[in-house]
């Protein structure tokens, strides 16, 4: 299936949408570079999750910084007509821009499918 994606975002990045246990909608940014799909601390606290025990993992961020990271699980993620269920999220306070996206969809999203990003016709092809 094919999706149009737009760089009109100062820093060029393809936000999509997507939606966690079928009801909490929000935009990421789908970032191939990025093994998990991570959300804020913050956003998974809305969506009722507690994570004063949940376990505490370390994330090497973009600027090579080592960050303590929870994790969740979603029952279903789902973006590009795709859904994947009972994903692992990490959660810290990753850098987000407000009002724009919440996190990153990271390639652990799209494990058993074809991803083609065409910048030209800026399509996401999904297979």
């Amino acid at each position: 299936m094919e999706y149009p994606f737009s760089l009109e975002n100062d820093d060029n990045l393809i936000i999509v949408k997507v939606e966690f246990n079928m009801k909490h909608e929000a935009h990421l940014v789908l970032d191939t570079g990025c093994t998990n799909t991570v959300i804020t601390t913050l956003e998974a606290q809305k969506m009722g999750f507690s994570l004063d025990k949940r376990k505490t993992t370390t994330v090497r961020t973009g600027s090579k910084e080592h960050e303590p990271a929870k994790e969740i699980t979603m029952d279903t993620v789902e973006c590009l007509g795709h859904i994947v269920e009972n994903l692992e999220i990490l959660t810290f306070d990753v850098a987000v821009e407000k009002n724009k996206y919440i996190g990153y969809l990271g390639l652990d999203f799209f494990a058993d499918k074809k991803l083609t990003i065409d910048f030209k016709k800026q399509l996401l092809i999904l297979e």
